[in-house]
C-alpha cells in the first residue's frame, strides 16, 4: 500500500560513471536505507524538496580499488545547498574496478549520502559541528560537506576525475 508522504522530498535526478549493475546495486540500497527517514524519495518526475545529481568513480592505486562519491544537492530554486562526498575503499584490486563495488559497499554510500541528505534537511548538517573529523583511511563512511565551494574542497576531492564508461 502507497503511504501518503510528509515532510521534505529528494529526488535523484541523474548518477553518473557506474555501469549498470552498479547503478542498479545503489538504487537498491537506497530504497532499502531511505525507510525511516525524514525526507521520501520520489521519481525524479515529480515536484522535489531537493534535488541530488549524483557521480561516482572507480579508481585503482597501488592495486587497492577506492570507489568514490560525489551528491550534489540542490534546492527548489536549483541553488546548490550541499555537497556530499566521501571514498569507500574496497579493499580488493583487480582489472575491472568496478566489480569490487558489491551490495555491502553500496550500502555503506548510500547511509552515508543518506545520512549526510538527513543532517541538511533536518537542520543539524555536520558543517556546523565543531567535533573533529574522522581519519580517512578506516571507519564508517562519513559524508563531507563542502558548502558551494567545489573550488576548494579537500584534496581528495580534486582528485576525482569522472567519467562515463
Amino acid at each position: 500500500a502507497w503511504t501518503s508522504s510528509f515532510g521534505p522530498t529528494v529526488a535523484f535526478e541523474s548518477v553518473d560513471g557506474p555501469p549498470p549493475q552498479v547503478f542498479d546495486r545503489l538504487v537498491r540500497a537506497l530504497e532499502t536505507e531511505s525507510t525511516a527517514r525524514s525526507f521520501t524519495i520520489v521519481s525524479r518526475e515529480a515536484q522535489a524538496s531537493y534535488r541530488v545529481r549524483s557521480y561516482l568513480s572507480a579508481q585503482v592505486r597501488r592495486g587497492k580499488t577506492t570507489i568514490a562519491w560525489v551528491w550534489d544537492v540542490y534546492d527548489r530554486d536549483q541553488e546548490r545547498a550541499v555537497r556530499l562526498s566521501g571514498e569507500e575503499p574496497t579493499g580488493k584490486g583487480g582489472r575491472d574496478a568496478w566489480a569490487t563495488a558489491d551490495d555491502q559497499l553500496m550500502r555503506r554510500i548510500a547511509l552515508a549520502g543518506l545520512n549526510g541528505l538527513n543532517g541538511l534537511i533536518s537542520g543539524t548538517a555536520p558543517a556546523q559541528d565543531p567535533a573533529p573529523a574522522a581519519p580517512r583511511s578506516s571507519g564508517p563512511a562519513i559524508a563531507q560537506i563542502d558548502e558551494n565551494r567545489p573550488e576548494s574542497a579537500p584534496g581528495q576531492m580534486q582528485t576525482l576525475a569522472f567519467s562515463a564508461h
